[in-house]
Formats: C-alpha cells, structure tokens, sequence
C-alpha cells in the first residue's frame, strides 16, 4: 500500500509534488516555466549551492518567476534599442 504524506500546497512539503508546482505556474501565468523549475531544483536535490536544503518551494518559485519575467524585460529592451 503507497502512504503518501498529504500535501496541504503552503510550500513546505518539500520535496513539492509535481502538480502542485504545475498548478502554482499556471495560476501565475507561466506554465512553460514549472518543469524548467521543477527539474533544475530536482537536480540540485532541493538545496542550495551550499548544500543546506530548501524548506518552502514556493519562495524559490516566487524568485525564480521574478528572475525570468525580469530576463524577459530586458531582453525586450536589447531587442528595442537594437531596432533604433
């Protein structure tokens, strides 16, 4: 029988079930970014470089979309001073 913690979705569970990354992207408008997300941190095992775990993915979620939404703007500004 598979017992499976309850995932309540505040962002402490970690590691985060995939869905609910899946719908947090969604809901903010970025779905394309949830597996590109999920997977880096999958991959560094949920910690940070210095090797101290995560405790709420939410936040890294939270950055991570800040981080892209601000490598979108400025690519759209090199894009516009390029047409000038």
């Amino acid at each position: 029988m598979n017992k499976r913690k309850a995932q309540r979705g505040f962002g402490y569970e970690m590691p985060p079930d995939r869905q609910l990354v899946d719908i947090y992207f969604d809901q903010k408008g970025f779905a394309a970014q949830a597996a590109l997300f999920y997977t880096y941190y999958r991959e560094h095992h949920w910690r940070s470089p210095r090797g101290t775990p995560f405790r709420n993915w939410k936040v890294l979620a939270s950055d991570w979309l800040f981080n892209h939404q601000q490598t979108q703007k400025l690519r759209q500004r090199l894009k516009e001073n390029q047409l000038q």
